[in-house]
């Protein structure tokens, strides 16, 4: 991928390919875990782009130590692959209720803590403690040792699977174990809200010598700025913690609708609880500047004003049952009112964290989520769920251009509060919602708006036009805290 991004922006360079083995590929007894073992899956390699002065060194950037070892260091990246990690989990599972302990392998501190703390009400199914098993090699090596194993789950990176499937499909490749691991096995993409990716996860790192002033200025030609910065950012932070593969810290910042979204989750070696999911402005850990309004001039703000509407349930199940091989795309708890059944060749994908928690009460395994983010996220899921066909369950009037929607309630008898028309900010949950109050109240376009990130800002955005203003927040939660009391 370097060699490809370099050769394209100078074809007269000739590029001569090394493969070398670390000292951490080749001891597999190493424990990684261990601060003292910061650097195995690099310094070998960092030593022979210091003596060898036409050498560039490509890493996996999480594998670089945050510690400075004054003669290299990163200097470019390209785009960032999935960040997220997956969690596979053998197929049994879905036909019990419960267990007394999940056996899961995985040897990173930072995803042991995020799944005790965070996989109770994901799956559908109680268990009393989960223990793990250290596992080392690499992906396929991993995924074999998985398959043939007592373990019940595994979890990694999800950037390693999209590259290695698509070098498979590139090569005619139709049998390996991450594609019969995909079809033997429940398989989950863990949300970057609750499980943050060590930092620089899904990037690839470029260390050059520092003093090779000529090449340092060729890997920055290449350079892809805004993953560059996320990382860079994503490493300060994990340094005030001392960094490496022994922390119980993951952290990830990325850019939706212009704006800088970080997340962490961990716990520090002083038994500091980190537990933050937020926007950011572009300088590290300083809040977004947003005008802020008082919650008595805010719309809705009380749980009677919540529910504009009342709802009129829709029978859709024997269509649903029909649906094969497809992604059902979940976008609120009150489309399963019903409980429809889903055909086990579907993938099912809920629109955020409280939509998944709710499916999981009524006992559906959920394959992961757009975050809050949107239904173009969907895109994000890669080879995973290319060529199929996105089923949308939501109610009447929501139709997308793009997606085929089934309509599992209507929206009828919309009411509002006497002062409506008198509120400074409104908070929408839908476009349509938006649409009906507009109609009503047409003044209110000239006020401040505000929704999630996806697909109802983008419409809403479009509704009133760049004259006026809506502010797009992670959640109704996180609008509700930046009102001023």
């Amino acid at each position: 991928m370097v060699g490809s991004a370099i050769s394209q922006k100078y074809p007269q360079i000739s590029l001569n390919y090394i493969s070398t083995k670390t000292s951490g590929d080749v001891n597999q007894n190493l424990d990684i875990s261990n601060s003292s073992t910061m650097g195995v899956f690099t310094s070998d390699i960092s030593d022979q782009v210091v003596n060898e002065k036409d050498s560039i060194a490509v890493h996996s950037w999480k594998d670089f130590p945050i510690e400075d070892n004054k003669k290299t260091n990163i200097y470019g990246t390209l785009k960032r692959a999935d960040m997220r990690d997956m969690l596979f989990l053998k197929p049994e599972l879905k036909n019990l209720q419960s267990i007394d302990e999940l056996i899961i392998m995985t040897s990173s501190p930072r995803r042991r803590y995020a799944l005790e703390t965070n996989l109770t009400d994901l799956i559908p199914i109680s268990f009393r403690k989960i223990n793990f098993i250290d596992v080392r090699g690499n992906i396929d090596t991993r995924l074999k040792k998985f398959m043939a194993g007592e373990a019940h789950g595994i979890v990694v990176a999800k950037a390693a699977i999209d590259r290695i499937l698509e070098y498979e499909k590139s090569n005619n490749i139709s049998t390996s174990p991450i594609t019969t691991c995909l079809k033997a096995s429940q398989w989950i993409v863990l949300p970057l809200s609750l499980f943050p990716s060590a930092a620089a996860q899904g990037a690839i790192g470029i260390e050059v010598a520092n003093n090779n002033s000529l090449l340092i200025d060729l890997v920055h030609s290449i350079n892809e700025k805004e993953t560059f910065d996320n990382v860079a950012n994503e490493r300060k932070v994990m340094s005030r913690y001392g960094g490496g593969c022994s922390q119980k810290i993951g952290i990830s910042i990325w850019k939706k609708n212009n704006l800088k979204i970080k997340s962490i989750n961990g716990l520090t070696e002083d038994g500091e609880v980190l537990e933050d999911f937020t926007t950011i402005s572009s300088r590290l850990n300083e809040p977004d500047s947003r005008k802020t309004t008082n919650r008595s001039n805010a719309f809705p703000v009380a749980k009677s004003e919540k529910n504009i509407f009342s709802r009129r349930f829709l029978d859709k199940n024997t269509q649903i049952g029909k649906i094969k091989d497809s992604i059902i795309y979940i976008t609120r708890k009150t489309v399963l009112q019903n409980n429809p059944a889903f055909a086990d060749s579907c993938i099912l994908i809920t629109s955020g964290i409280k939509t998944w928690r709710e499916s999981v009460k009524k006992g559906y395994w959920i394959n992961g989520t757009t975050d809050s983010m949107g239904q173009s996220e969907l895109d994000q899921l890669g080879f995973i769920t290319k060529g199929k066909d996105v089923i949308k369950l939501s109610f009447k009037k929501n139709s997308s251009d793009k997606t085929d929607t089934i309509d599992l309630y209507e929206l009828l008898d919309p009411k509002f509060p006497k002062d409506f028309e008198e509120r400074e900010e409104y908070f929408w949950m839908s476009s349509f919602a938006f649409s009906v109050a507009l109609e009503r109240y047409p003044a209110i376009i000239k006020k401040r708006h505000a929704s999630g990130m996806g697909n109802t800002y983008n419409k809403i955005k479009k509704l009133i036009g760049q004259d006026n203003e809506i502010t797009p927040y992670l959640s109704y939660e996180h609008w509700l805290k930046s009102l001023k009391d």
